[in-house]
């Protein structure tokens, strides 16, 4: 059956191919800038379906790619095909919209023995290279995680039941406030439904992140993070862009926080989240995808950040990512309802690049 899946799932097979047809991968720059004198090379590439352990190596000698399936070689392949067939993704990858085929690609992936274009969902990593490391001169085997920007930026934190956040009315609204406040409209109905309540002299006061699971993640990176970020997210609101960097300075400005401080614990989250840390599965506090990031370029460029490159990592997360508005008729958030005896209102947390 034809593989039919989205850009951002196509994407990984676009790296595999494109990493192993040049048999490097060049580092980036806090910019996501090509650092000319920095790459990664890569000897093969690891896949494991139906409990076959399956090992895709770059031969420089015979210019081929050499299919290992438990230890034993099965096939060799022209590693022009793998050029190839590369850009034929690439260009599929531009052009498809939703989930869509690349019928083209399907003779190959049987040829090369690939059943399944998608990294498991429960895994960080997209990926998994040996590569020499310079470093050390070790062969290790890491798993890096991709995000693609062709076609659309990508997300980096999803909206879900799992990233909800509560807050408490510091007083209560009447009847009739709550249900003016409720039937607030407009593309900017949230702003304007925070604005209303802070217009009454109330504040949203954070109560708890409402998945226990993300709420325990959250405090393995700093046990303020789920009041951290809950106030960053409300204050998004308010910030035009929504910028991480404009969020942060506008919520030290209004809490009285040392940006300093604060930004770090910040960088740490969007690194956890990039790297580990998904908000619905329990999470010990280690990186999945202990062998970094890989950006693919809306124009196909694929480079990495290594986990040796860990500050340049928090910088381009730092800087190129933002708060996100879901939408509150999909999420069930933005509304004004009782609990206890005290009003509540919640938002679902959304990142994107």
């Amino acid at each position: 059956m034809p593989n039919k899946v989205n850009k951002g799932e196509w994407a990984e097979l676009f790296v595999f191919l494109k990493a192993l047809s040049d048999g490097k991968i060049y580092a980036a720059d806090e910019n996501l800038e090509k650092v000319e004198e920095l790459f990664y090379v890569i000897l093969s590439a690891i896949k494991e379906e139906d409990n076959v352990l399956k090992e895709f190596k770059h031969s420089r000698t015979s210019n081929k790619i050499i299919l290992l399936e438990n230890d034993s070689e099965c096939v060799q392949i022209p590693i022009a095909e793998f050029e190839h067939f590369s850009s034929v993704v690439l260009e599929a990858i531009k052009t498809g919209t939703g989930t869509f085929e690349i019928p083209e690609i399907e003779p190959f992936l049987s040829k090369i023995r690939i059943t399944k274009i998608k990294a498991s969902s429960d895994s960080k990593k997209d990926i998994v290279f040996k590569i020499h490391d310079d470093f050390t001169g070790a062969e290790p085997q890491i798993g890096f995680s991709i995000k693609s920007y062709i076609g659309s930026k990508p997300t980096l934190l999803n909206a879900s039941g799992a990233t909800r956040v509560q807050y408490k009315l510091s007083r209560n609204l009447s009847s009739n406030e709550v249900e003016h406040v409720n039937h607030i409209m407009g593309r900017a109905k949230i702003k304007d439904r925070v604005q209303f309540i802070r217009d009454k002299g109330i504040s949203l006061v954070f109560d708890k992140m409402l998945n226990v699971t993300f709420n325990r993640n959250l405090q393995m990176i700093d046990s303020r993070m789920p009041e951290i970020l809950g106030y960053l997210f409300l204050n998004s609101y308010f910030v035009n862009g929504k910028s991480i960097p404009d969020v942060v300075n506008l919520y030290c400005d209004e809490y009285n926080e040392d940006k300093e401080i604060i930004s770090h614990k910040v960088k740490d989250l969007l690194v956890a989240v990039a790297l580990g840390m998904e908000p619905n599965t329990k999470w010990n506090g280690l990186e999945d995808a202990n062998g970094g990031y890989i950006v693919v370029k809306d124009d196909g460029e694929v480079l990495c950040y290594h986990i040796y490159d860990r500050n340049k990592l928090r910088e381009y997360l730092y800087r190129n990512t933002k708060f996100d508005s879901p939408s509150s008729k999909r999420t069930g958030a933005g509304l004004v309802s009782e609990e206890t005896g005290k009003q509540i209102f919640s938002l679902t947390i959304q990142i994107r690049f």
